[in-house]
């Protein structure tokens, strides 16, 4: 750029300098988070050798979903329809009656496990840091009795496990084979858990653990030789697979995509701040700038404040002609050039950000439109894709909480021990209500649908609550309750035209009744009739 004219200058002609200048962002980020980590409070435990390192920080994975701009939509899709449609009380066993007190117990646990959240709440906040970091814990507490009486989320990310304890402890289990239940006794290594917040160390022991713990010594005794407010709680680990004993969440191996596409979005943040290419440039030929225009450019480059800050200012600027001699009077001119065509139009990197998060929802095996990406979606796909995410991913996720919430609490005998009921999660209808009239029209036709069936097929697709009727042998109970539609609908037609289930009395009276009329000509169809245009007097 020109410098500034100076009255010393000789009159002959010079070469006009050209300075660059580099104009820096702003130091601070506005998108830099204001959180204050804490620090690894087990730091020094793991060096100790007394608690098991994490495979990975959790302060980094935590920090990762606040940046990510996808990974909070795939948790939340897991998480909404694995755990937030609730549990339903299902029989053991198929074909099982389940006890009216198991019932009602279990219903209660699911209404109110503790004394603030239901079940499904407690069983959703345990999912969600089950697939954001891996692993997730139900904390399980007992009464004087000690018998379970509240179920609490215990939190994954100030929870660290310790090495299994080296002594074998005899435990028996309940397990089922050829229909009946059967007690096994097996030899185990308990381990011990522990929680870590400020400085505040709690201790807890592993869910089926028969021996007593002290919560704030984490040491072992036998049972009774620890006051009751002093026993430590139980805790039932779930995890995902992996070799290490916390497990590993599937998204782990698309950290390179989640960066990238957050690296991608800051660059694109940076263009609107910084404005990185300016709008135009001015160049002066034929002479330089005076001195208080050079003043005025060179603080408005200097200056903080970019970007958006600066994108509408003007300035004024002046220049003074520089001629070879006292005669001449010289010629300058301003030419400014408009750099609207090297500035990008839109957002860099838009295609490796949309194939990133392609790759981050396939670690879920999510279809688009289950994290709000409805982009060229039609109901006929959108049907598709909700019928293939649940029977593929969904259904089986439901299916293995569910055995490990019934295998360690509800049917275990440290836990509800529960003997004919078990829980089992609802999910959401994947099928429309015309398919379903079509599928039960169909089976219907080859005798297939009894009115007791079609009511429980009707309840379980719409997630309605119709009632159902009697059971077999009980009151009120009629046989064509249970007989394939067209049998029942005979019988039930049978049984309007020959009156069967009337008074004995009363029908002989109305079959007189009908004789009398039928001698004497009258019908009694006129008897009340009366004339048209006359009905109101």
């Amino acid at each position: 750029m020109p410098g500034p004219s100076n009255a010393a200058d000789s009159g002959s002609s010079q070469t006009a300098a050209v300075e660059f200048r580099v104009i820096e962002g702003k130091a601070a980020r506005n998108d830099t988070s204001r959180q204050v980590r804490p620090e690894d409070t087990f730091q020094d435990a793991v060096i100790a050798e007394k608690v098991l390192q994490t495979p990975y920080p959790m302060d980094v994975l935590a920090t990762i979903r606040e940046q990510s701009n996808i990974l909070p939509q795939c948790i939340e899709a897991m998480v909404t329809n694995i755990a937030k449609y609730g549990f339903r009380i299902a029989p053991i066993a198929e074909g099982a009656t389940i006890d009216s007190d198991e019932e009602e117990l279990l219903k209660s646990f699911c209404a109110s496990a503790n004394t603030e959240e239901s079940l499904s709440t407690v069983h959703s906040s345990t999912v969600d840091d089950y697939e954001h970091y891996g692993f997730g814990f139900y904390e399980v507490i007992r009464n004087q009795k000690g018998e379970v009486s509240l179920i609490k989320n215990l939190p994954s990310f100030n929870t660290r496990l310790t090495k299994k304890d080296e002594t074998l402890v005899t435990v028996r289990k309940d397990v089922y084979r050829g229909g009946k239940r059967s007690t096994v006794i097996e030899r185990r290594r308990f381990r011990k858990y522990v929680q870590v917040i400020g400085t505040t160390k709690v201790y807890f022991k592993e869910m089926g653990d028969p021996r007593d713990m002290d919560y704030r010594t984490g040491e072992y005794a036998r049972q009774g030789r620890i006051a009751a407010k002093n026993r430590a709680t139980e805790v039932m680990h779930r995890r995902q697979r992996s070799e290490d004993g916390y497990g590993v969440p599937r998204w782990i191996a698309q950290l390179p995509s989640i960066f990238g596409s957050r690296e991608a979005e800051e660059v694109n943040l940076r263009y609107f701040e910084d404005n990185t290419v300016p709008p135009m440039m001015i160049s002066v030929a034929g002479g330089r700038l005076t001195r208080e225009s050079y003043e005025k450019l060179n603080k408005l480059l200097a200056a903080k404040g970019v970007g958006k800050d600066r994108q509408n200012q003007i300035i004024l600027v002046e220049a003074i002609p520089e001629s070879s001699g006292l005669e001449e009077k010289g010629s300058i001119s301003l030419k400014v050039d408009k750099l609207t065509d090297a500035r990008q139009s839109d957002g860099l990197f838009s295609d490796y950000d949309d194939a990133n998060i392609a790759k981050i929802r396939s670690s879920f095996r999510l279809p688009p439109v289950a994290v709000g990406m409805s982009e060229n979606t039609t109901f006929a796909s959108a049907q598709v894709s909700a019928y293939i995410s649940e029977t593929q991913v969904y259904l089986p996720e439901r299916m293995g909480h569910d055995e490990f919430l019934n295998k360690n609490l509800v049917n275990h005998p440290n836990g509800l021990n529960l003997k004919t009921c078990k829980l089992e999660s609802k999910g959401p209808t994947v099928t429309n209500p015309d398919q379903i009239v079509r599928t039960l029209t169909a089976v219907n036709v080859m005798g297939g649908v009894t009115p007791r069936s079609s009511i429980d097929m009707v309840n379980e697709t719409l997630q309605l609550s119709l009632p159902q009727y009697p059971e077999p042998n009980t009151e009120g109970w009629e046989e064509w309750m249970d007989m394939p539609m067209p049998l029942s609908q005979k019988v039930m037609g049978a049984t309007q035209q020959t009156g069967e289930g009337d008074d004995p009395d009363m029908q002989g009276s109305k079959d007189t009744d009908i004789k009398d009329r039928e001698k004497d000509g009258e019908t009694g169809v006129g008897e009340e009739a009366v004339e048209h245009g006359k009905e109101n007097g």
